[in-house]
């Protein structure tokens, strides 16, 4: 890596560093998720400090350092002010970025994983009628990102048959197995309280799975869930990071 360089970056979070400093993480679809020192940003007339907010996209020019690296130069490109201006749409934009730091290591370069942050930021700001974001809407907008980014990360769940014995699911009285990641038939599900850890293992709806299947194809804009169900995905999801992490 050259001593400097130049990159887009999705801002994740900030916080401050030393007197007159900010420590800020950002993720970059070349180097993958770094830590960067924004010296002077929380100086008054900061030039640094209004294009490293959390929730936008900045072109950077990254300086190598003995320590951290550091901002040495900053432009945003995106500040994604339509999800600025609306408090349910900033809260779930907060909430995923929260997530994306805590399942995305450091250095963990992937280009998908940026077009995907990318992309479903733009589709948030542009979400709900007349700018506004129903809060059913956010939740389910927030348990998809967490789904495609199980996936992207090499944690893409097995919907298809049960993950112990292989045979294809049937409707009934499943099971999705955190540890094993992916669903567990009845019966698996009874030899395995004996091996596995009970707390990994989440009763899912056949309602659910059928829309998780659906979640995990091109077709989410379409997709139909009530709150019941979408209640159960988040809860799977929770569960799922929860054992990951």
């Amino acid at each position: 890596m050259d001593s400097t360089f130049p990159t887009r970056a999705i801002i994740l979070n900030r916080r401050d560093w030393r007197e007159a400093d900010r420590l800020v993480s950002v993720y970059t679809p070349d180097y993958g998720r770094l830590s960067l020192v924004a010296r002077g940003a929380r100086k008054a007339g900061s030039k640094l400090a209004a294009h490293l907010e959390p929730i936008s996209l900045s072109r950077l020019l990254v300086v190598k350092g003995k320590g951290f690296d550091y901002v040495g130069a900053a432009l945003s490109e995106e500040i994604f002010l339509g999800i600025k201006q609306d408090l349910n749409k900033l809260y779930f934009a907060g909430e995923a970025l929260r997530n994306f730091s805590i399942l995305v290591q450091e250095g963990e370069a992937d280009l998908n994983l940026f077009s995907w942050l990318e992309k479903w930021l733009l589709s948030l700001e542009a979400a709900g009628e007349k700018g506004s974001l129903d809060k059913d809407e956010g939740r389910f907008r927030l348990a998809l990102f967490l789904w495609r980014l199980f996936k992207l990360l090499g944690h893409e769940p097995r919907l298809d048959v049960c993950t112990a014995c292989k045979a294809a699911i049937k409707p009934g009285n499943n099971y999705f197995d955190c540890n094993r990641g992916g669903l567990l038939c009845p019966d698996c599900y009874s030899s395995n309280l004996k091996i596995s850890a009970p707390d990994s293992m989440v009763p899912i709806s056949d309602n659910c799975i059928k829309l998780l299947r659906l979640a995990s194809g091109n077709t989410w804009q379409n997709l139909k869930f009530s709150p019941k169900i979408l209640k159960e995905w988040e809860n799977l999801n929770f569960q799922i990071i929860s054992w990951l992490y």
